[in-house]
C-alpha cells in the first residue's frame, strides 16, 4: 500500500475506533446486543471521517453515504449492471478523477449465515470492481469493515481491482 492509502486508511480507521468510543454505542443497550445497525455505523462512521478530512488535502472532496451516481447515470459495472451503492465514498461528485476511498461496512451478525455471507463476497466483489483502475471508477483504495460486537474492527483491503491479502494497513 503507498503512503496516500495508508494515510487515507488511518483516517477510515480512526473514524471507525470514535464510533466505538462513542457514550452510546450503537451495538449496545440495556437488554443486551443490537444487530442490523451496520447502515447506522456507517453514517456515524462517516461524521467522524468528516470531522478528520478537515484541514487535510482531501477536505475540498465530497464524502457521501450510498451514493449510486455516476454522471448523470447510475453507478455500475459488468457485475452490477443494475447499479451499486457503496456504504461511504470520498471522491469528487460527477468526475471520476479524485475517486479516492470506496467503504463497505458488514456487522458480525452476517457472518453466521449462508445469506450474510452472500452479501460478504458481494460486497467485496463491489470492492473489486471499484478499485479496478481499467474500470470506470478506479477508486485509490477500498476497504471492507466487520464491525464487531465487543472487540475492534476489523479490516480487509482492496486496490487495483483485488483485495490485498495478509497486508495491514
Amino acid at each position: 500500500m503507498n503512503q496516500e492509502q495508508r494515510y487515507l486508511v488511518d483516517l477510515l480507521k480512526a473514524a471507525v475506533e470514535n464510533v466505538y468510543q462513542e457514550e452510546r454505542f450503537l451495538l449496545t443497550f440495556s437488554d443486551g446486543d443490537r444487530k442490523g445497525l451496520e447502515q447506522a455505523f456507517a453514517f456515524r462512521t462517516g461524521i467522524h471521517l468528516n470531522k478528520l478530512l478537515q484541514g487535510t488535502v482531501y477536505e475540498s472532496l465530497d464524502l457521501d453515504s450510498e451514493y449510486n451516481k455516476n454522471h448523470g447515470g447510475v453507478k455500475s459495472s459488468e457485475r452490477f449492471p443494475d447499479g451499486m451503492r457503496p456504504d461511504l465514498i470520498v471522491h469528487e461528485r460527477d468526475s471520476n478523477d479524485e475517486n479516492k476511498l470506496v467503504v463497505e461496512f458488514k456487522g458480525y451478525w452476517n457472518l453466521n449465515s449462508a445469506r450474510g455471507l452472500e452479501e460478504v463476497a458481494k460486497d467485496k466483489r463491489k470492492l473489486e470492481d471499484l478499485t479496478n483502475a481499467n474500470d470506470n471508477y478506479g477508486y485509490l483504495v477500498g476497504v471492507f469493515v466487520i464491525i464487531q460486537r465487543n472487540d475492534p474492527a476489523t479490516f480487509q483491503y482492496f486496490e487495483n481491482g483485488q483485495e490485498i491479502n495478509g497486508q495491514e494497513a
